[in-house]
């Protein structure tokens, strides 16, 4: 699968170059970034606290700054750092060629898959021109997969979120997957109807008859850069 127009870039930004930018010309990710520092103490202007800060255990370490990292890991930082949150930033996001395989819950995935096959109407993705039953894979809040049915009566939950969405393991609410999927948020689409393996089995048909038989798990493996993805679909 080829990915589309608004697939982001992986490269190494250069971060000069961003914040000379208007701030509605930055990309998504650097915007966000930038927002969850606004308003942080005054340490974040002294590179040596900040890397002190950095150095503490979890439970010790103010609250904002817990909450900035997340689940990202704190690498090495050279003394001669101007900005250890850059670095650590940096050090979690993965660039060029990515190689990761994500596990879903099999029900839930059939179901979202079942809710799009039956929908009357679909969103469309980027470029799409066809409406089809298809499920999205979006990496924003944690990342996960979605159908692309169009319900009028779909409401969304206290949290704001649609339903008919399924997290990976390890990737709910809350989580950052720019250590395994770059920095960017995407969306993917993947159809559900056309055949998706030699013998003409859809992905619908493979998820139906991986449930009937015992299955739990659904595996998304994906390789992927800037210009190209390929993604691989196995269930266990």
């Amino acid at each position: 699968m080829t990915t589309d127009p608004h697939f982001p870039s992986s490269h190494l930004k250069d971060v000069e170059a961003l914040l000379a930018l208007d701030p509605d010309d930055r990309p998504q990710w650097f915007r966000d970034l930038t927002a969850e520092l606004t308003g942080a103490p005054a340490p974040l202007g002294n590179p040596a606290e900040t890397r002190q800060l950095l150095t503490l255990p979890a439970d010790q370490r103010p609250d904002w700054l817990n909450k900035f990292l997340g689940n990202m890991t704190i690498p090495t930082i050279l003394d001669n750092s101007t900005d250890p949150l850059l670095d650590v930033v940096t050090a979690n996001t993965a660039y060029g060629q990515k190689n990761c395989t994500l596990v879903f819950p099999l029900a839930k995935v059939l179901a979202a898959a079942e809710h799009a096959a039956a929908a009357d109407k679909h969103k469309l993705g980027y470029t799409e021109t066809e409406a089809a039953p298809r499920l999205w894979w979006v990496k924003d809040d944690g990342t996960y997969l979605m159908s692309n049915g169009q319900d009028p009566t779909d409401t969304r939950d206290d949290n704001g979120r649609l339903p008919h969405v399924v997290h990976a393991d390890g990737w709910g609410p809350g989580t950052d997957a720019r250590s395994v999927l770059g920095g960017d948020d995407f969306r993917e689409s993947i159809n559900l109807t056309t055949p998706v393996f030699e013998d003409g089995t859809t992905l619908l048909g493979m998820l139906r008859e991986a449930a009937a038989d015992g299955a739990t798990r659904f595996l998304l493996k994906a390789t992927f850069d800037d210009t190209y993805m390929e993604l691989t679909y196995i269930t266990e």
